[in-house]
């Protein structure tokens, strides 16, 4: 992996992405958030990787890695430094850093948050395929003036996601190692290369198929579970719980003391942009056909029939 150099918060200084020797970086002393593995401090960021390498962000320009001997690709390497590493970075400049994915139609955003097997790429792969344009996955960076910045252009689909959407799974690179996760490229995506400003944001809970309920809330109507549906807006309170549970590495605030700042930003945003919560049905083809059906840049288009208890039980 060569030496490189990216944007990640729009106008600053590109940040410096460079190997190094773990074995040469100072004594840190780590904060109380700290782990065995993940080692923080004020703009210090540390992770060790057992089998895969070491990793550093810190000052909010540089990031260096080192791989754990020669057995490890390049593709191993790039996973971390383009997620975790850069995430911390962003942080470290004092951005908004969610754990999501954002994508744009008619110069609009929307964003996508939920918990890893929500299916965040499944659905963003699905609208790729009806003209929406890929912003950015797995982190996505919001601009205090409500712009989404461009970030990382690439999928990562679990193997039954590939295979439900009948892509040669095969071809794909697999994530890393051992992983049967496969990566689609942004040669394989349609990418927007500018900041776009954000115009709703949703929170996916998938609907199981065998119960007719979704993750931490109640369906009124288990035989309309394989519909999407949208709530109505939350509240301001709920709203800024949703987006603080969703930040990019919650421990990496707090332990690069920037907790508060995180809150102050989510509120910020909680009070300019609606969130939703987004109930998905399980199944990639149900997901598929269910969005023939409605229009992401209208939540009202979605059958709103989820009871106001939900909202009370989104905050998790």
């Amino acid at each position: 992996m060569s030496v490189d150099s990216v944007a990640i918060t729009g106008s600053e200084p590109l940040v410096e992405i460079v190997e190094a020797d773990h074995q040469q970086w100072p004594t840190l002393e780590a904060s109380p958030h700290s782990t065995p593995t993940l080692q923080l401090a004020p703009q210090e960021w540390r992770l060790e990787l057992e089998g895969i390498g070491w990793f550093r962000a810190t000052g909010a320009e540089r990031l260096e890695w080192e791989r754990w001997d020669d057995s490890v690709s390049d593709r191993d390497i790039r996973t971390f430094v383009v997620t975790s590493g850069l995430g911390a970075l962003a942080i470290q400049r004092g951005a908004l850093v969610l754990h999501g994915t954002a994508l744009e139609r008619d110069g609009e955003a929307i964003l996508l948050l939920g918990h890893p097997a929500a299916g965040k790429s499944t659905l963003a792969w699905c609208l790729l395929q009806d003209g929406w344009r890929l912003l950015s996955s797995e982190l996505v960076v919001v601009s205090p003036d409500g712009l989404v910045l461009p970030g990382m252009h690439q999928l990562k689909l679990w193997h039954d996601a590939a295979v439900a959407l009948e892509l040669n799974w095969a071809q794909l690179p697999p994530v890393r190692k051992g992983l049967k996760r496969y990566a689609l490229l942004a040669e394989d995506l349609t990418c927007v290369p500018q900041a776009t400003p954000l115009r709703l944001i949703y929170g996916l809970n998938r609907v199981k198929e065998d119960s007719g309920q979704e993750d931490g809330a109640e369906v009124e109507d288990a035989k309309e579970k394989m519909s999407l549906k949208a709530s109505h807006n939350f509240s301001q309170t709920t709203s800024l719980m949703r987006l603080r549970n969703n930040a990019f590495q919650a421990r990496v605030y707090r332990g690069m003391d920037a907790e508060a700042k995180l809150f102050m930003q989510a509120a910020a945003l909680a009070r300019t942009v609606p969130v939703h919560a987004l109930i998905v049905p399980d199944g990639v083809k149900a997901m598929a056909e269910s969005l023939k059906k409605v229009d992401l840049m209208q939540p009202e288009s979605m059958q709103q029939r989820i009871e106001n208890k939900e909202e009370a039980a989104s905050n998790d």
